[in-house]
């Protein structure tokens, strides 16, 4: 066979042989590129695949976590709702435990209720009707009972002090203060976080009692019912013109509450009429009322609900009202009742809306 001559850019023309051979180089080349991609789709496809289960088990894994997480937040939210009634049925206890007998004071005389000036005159209470009068009654029983051991030793005499009303004294005398024994500025802090305590014991009684009305579910109706049980609270300690002063006018007692007997909690009720219609009706009860009340009643307090209070700083164990919104609550037309009120007791709502009996 004669060789191929040159082609004609002068290189030599590939033989028949060596054309056959590159075909055959060429088409084994494409039969392993085609292999190699099969072999790497199968390898993605594969991949994919194991993602896509490992995918789906951790979102199966996810789901299973957050139902159980959130079983556990609810059930701690539980304990943390049976531990404050706990709490507050301890304190109950414990106060019971110092033996006074609610609305039987020590140290206190037969003289005419009419006959003492206005801060000296106590509602008639009946002997409680529900765990927070338990406390709140034997508090102030017990209180009043440790004062006035504390003046009988101050006094030297074995005899109680007299009081102002029946004796003559001296203008130095009349004019001394009446010993305080708790603050007039409340400390929040128990109201705020049940894990801090107070030095003063009328803040944590007061504290653990509001937090356990979990219908009292914002802080600046928190705050009000705080400032108006304590305020009420103070003065039955301290029973002195000071503490008297510092309650609302509409917060003191009526005449009927001051000559009828009733259930302490009715004193705890923010419009006048409505205690004294309360005291007219002592077949409402504070379980039927409250489940109403709680959820119903409202502040008006158009402004940042955690502006209602002032926490001391860097660490928050003081934390005071906000006096602008003590100011606030102090006025009765800042304070309202729902639906839920005027359907459950509509004659009552009648009166704190202002309407005719």
């Amino acid at each position: 066979m004669a060789p191929s001559g040159p082609s004609e850019d002068g290189s030599p023309k590939p033989t028949t042989g060596t054309r056959a051979m590159n075909e055959s180089d060429l088409a084994r080349k494409r039969a392993r590129d085609r292999k190699a991609q099969q072999a790497m789709r199968d390898r993605n496809k594969w991949s994919l695949q194991t993602l896509t289960q490992q995918v789906a088990f951790l979102t199966h894994a996810l789901e299973n976590e957050t139902r159980q997480n959130g079983a556990l937040t609810a059930k701690v939210h539980t304990l943390e709702n049976e531990n404050d009634s706990l709490r507050v049925q301890n304190a109950a206890l414990r106060l019971n435990l110092l033996g006074a007998q609610p609305g039987h004071e020590e140290g206190r005389d037969e003289e005419a209720p009419n006959s003492r000036p206005p801060w000296q005159r106590l509602p008639v209470n009946t002997s409680p009707t529900c765990l927070s009068d338990q406390i709140l009654q034997t508090f102030v029983s017990s209180q009043r009972r440790i004062t006035v051991a504390n003046l009988l030793n101050d006094s030297g005499t074995g005899q109680f002090p007299p009081s102002p009303s029946s004796t003559t004294t001296s203008p130095q005398a009349a004019a001394s203060p009446s010993p305080i024994i708790y603050p007039h500025r409340l400390n929040l802090c128990p109201l705020m976080d049940k894990s801090l305590r107070s030095d003063d014991e009328t803040s944590n009684v007061v504290g653990d009692i509001v937090r356990s009305y979990t219908e009292i579910e914002t802080l600046p109706k928190q705050v009000a019912v705080h400032f108006l049980m304590s305020t009420l609270l103070h003065w039955q300690l301290l029973q002195d013109e000071p503490s008297w002063a510092q309650m609302p006018v509409w917060l003191r007692p009526e005449p009927k509450q001051l000559s009828t007997p009733h259930a302490a909690w009715v004193d705890r009720i923010p419009w006048p009429r409505a205690r004294n219609y309360l005291v007219d009706h002592p077949e409402i009860t504070l379980d039927a009322f409250a489940a109403v009340y709680s959820s119903s009643f409202d502040i008006t307090w158009n402004y940042d609900p955690s502006h209602v209070v002032i926490q001391s700083v860097p660490e928050p164990k003081e934390v005071f009202i906000n006096p602008i919104y003590e100011e606030h609550i102090r006025q009765l037309k800042h304070w309202s009742i729902g639906e839920a009120v005027r359907k459950g007791f509509p004659e009552l709502a009648k009166i704190i809306d202002g309407h005719p009996s």
